[in-house]
């Protein structure tokens, strides 16, 4: 008789005080496997599962955090645990505290089980350590953006540096906010008029790099005259944004040419149909400070 092989599914349930060596136990190894780029082997080193436990089993008892755990044959691969943002200006009522899933366990679909258990498909932030590409392309994927506000920390005397992603209403209107941005990057638009004309406000003005002050007709003016291969659609990353008022965004990135690094910031006004471009600002980004 042929034996089938273990169930190797995940499944995702709310956390027991059983659970909290489990938990403790993934709480290091995961990040242990996480964060080597960001703590010294040292501090890595010196995570111990005892202490934790401890604690994990209160947090689960107290029932003010949910928590929740994800599971391969029985052993605990992953958690998340999510409740009221405990911070004073919170952009959303719901926090994601934390979720980790074991390396081992990567794509398998348990740390989006694990989200979708703790927060759902609402509104909701998280604080995260930066320089952490794996989980901020994760966020990315369902949703979440920086909002532009970073801390530091210490870490087992060791500094660290977090920064905030958000999901909600306003975070869609984001996106519509890049995709206008970006555009007026490309050389086509530039070169198109009526589209840039679309593109800004009636009030728009920008600062150059040389510190002058440019109206609004003054850059329809200048873009219309660009050539045609005068201008190389640059690449752009480290993008965050910043909800001023309901109507105004504040939007930083940094832009890179074959010839230079440069950040910028760019004012949106988000009150109408479309996003219009009020004022615009480029600062080149000297070659020792670049990154």
């Amino acid at each position: 008789m042929t034996m089938s092989p273990p169930s190797r599914a995940v499944r995702v349930r709310p956390a027991s005080v059983d659970d909290a060596r489990g938990i403790a136990a993934v709480h290091v190894q995961a990040w242990r496997e996480a964060y080597v780029r960001q703590l010294p082997a040292t501090v890595l080193a010196g995570l111990r599962v005892e202490p934790r436990i401890e604690r994990w089993a209160s947090i689960i008892e107290d029932d003010v955090t949910d928590v929740f755990v994800a599971e391969v044959d029985g052993r605990i691969v992953g958690w998340a645990t999510a409740g009221d943002g405990r911070d004073d200006d919170r952009p959303t009522s719901r926090e994601l505290e934390g979720i980790y899933v074991l390396a081992a366990h990567h794509g398998t679909g348990a740390g989006q089980l694990l989200l979708d258990a703790a927060i759902g498909a609402g509104d909701a932030y998280l604080w995260m350590m930066d320089d952490n590409p794996r989980a901020e392309a994760f966020y990315l994927r369902n949703g979440f953006v920086r909002d532009g506000l970073e801390r530091d920390q210490l870490f087992a005397g060791h500094p660290i540096h977090i920064v905030r992603l958000a999901r909600h209403a306003a975070v869609r209107q984001w996106e519509a906010v890049k995709d206008a941005e970006t555009a007026l990057l490309t050389a086509d638009v530039r070169r198109d008029t009526a589209r840039v004309d679309e593109l800004l406000h009636p009030a728009f003005v920008e600062i150059g790099r040389s510190g002058a002050l440019w109206t609004r007709e003054q850059i329809v003016g200048a873009l219309a005259e660009e050539s045609a291969d005068s201008r190389v659609t640059p690449q752009t990353d480290e993008w965050q944004f910043r909800q001023l008022s309901p109507e105004l965004v504040l939007v930083t990135y940094r832009l890179t040419t074959p010839s230079r690094i440069s950040r910028h910031s760019s004012l949106w006004d988000v009150g109408g149909t479309a996003p219009r471009l009020r004022f615009h600002q480029g600062t080149v980004v000297p070659p020792a400070s670049a990154q």
